[in-house]
């Protein structure tokens, strides 16, 4: 075989196991080998496991006391469960990158993966479907271990229940890449956090306080309140579709800042 010949296969030998695809498997790899992933995962069902039983049983007791005959759909109490178990989850997408900043080793991925934008790519690939698939089982277990607590105040309405529990999943996946970007372009898992819980909690809540229209409507366009929207399915000020389409806006926006960052900046 000529030398021509080796040449020729060699580098057609590894762009098949290299590329984008490659990238994704190397980033799966590190996904599920650190102790961080299991943390978070456990976690996070610990929370959802004491939030959304204890917000049920808060809403029934705050309808008998009131003397409310009103239903309260069963996966309600999950959804608002959510503003505080989101963080956990987020943490595990945020650490897919800030981790590798502060330990120094985003030097070795760079240099294994050059294309800035492969490697964010390949970050946020490797998030999305695991970040849908954790949020849904988590939307599940709040919305199964909530049901009874609420008593007869209880709407078993599956109709209502299931696209909200997939809902769920698709917003904790999409908050999962917006914290990818947030962290490629801050790059500190201190900074990175501090930022996310500014936009998802803060913010909200100190908009919340005023009373200015003004106000309010910024609030409505903030990705945790479209989030309660794309949960819940509620119609106003927009519906399921509206939300999503808010909420992938801050996504874009998040994935857009990380890869000029990165693009600048060396590692």
């Amino acid at each position: 075989m000529s030398s021509t010949a080796v040449s020729t296969r060699a580098p057609a030998a590894r762009q098949g196991r290299g590329g984008t695809a490659g990238a994704i498997g190397a980033e799966w790899t590190k996904l599920w080998s650190v102790r961080a992933t299991w943390w978070c995962l456990i976690g996070s069902a610990a929370l959802m496991a004491l939030f959304a039983p204890g917000l049920g049983v808060s809403m029934a007791n705050s309808n008998r006391s009131d003397n409310v005959d009103t239903d309260i759909a069963i996966a309600h109490p999950m959804v608002l469960a959510v503003n505080m178990v989101q963080f956990a989850v987020i943490a595990l997408a945020m650490l897919a990158i800030t981790t590798e900043y502060s330990t120094g080793s985003i030097r070795t991925t760079l240099q294994c993966v050059p294309v800035r934008g492969r490697m964010l790519f390949a970050k946020s690939a490797v998030a999305a479907p695991v970040m849908f698939v954790v949020g849904t089982l988590l939307a599940l277990v709040g919305t199964v271990t909530t049901a009874p607590l609420l008593f007869e105040y209880a709407d078993a309405d599956l109709g209502k229940a299931v696209p909200t529990i997939v809902c769920t999943g698709v917003y904790i996946a999409l908050m999962g890449v917006f914290s990818i970007g947030i962290g490629a372009a801050i790059r500190s898992a201190v900074g990175t956090l501090t930022t996310v819980f500014m936009i998802l909690a803060g913010l909200p809540g100190a908009l919340a306080l005023s009373s200015s229209d003004f106000t309010k409507k910024i609030l409505d366009y903030l990705p945790s309140t479209a989030g309660q929207h794309l949960m819940d399915g509620d119609t106003e000020p927009y519906g399921r579709m509206g939300a999503l389409l808010v909420v992938l806006v801050w996504v874009a926006a998040s994935q857009i800042a990380g890869y000029i960052v990165l693009r600048k900046r060396d590692a």
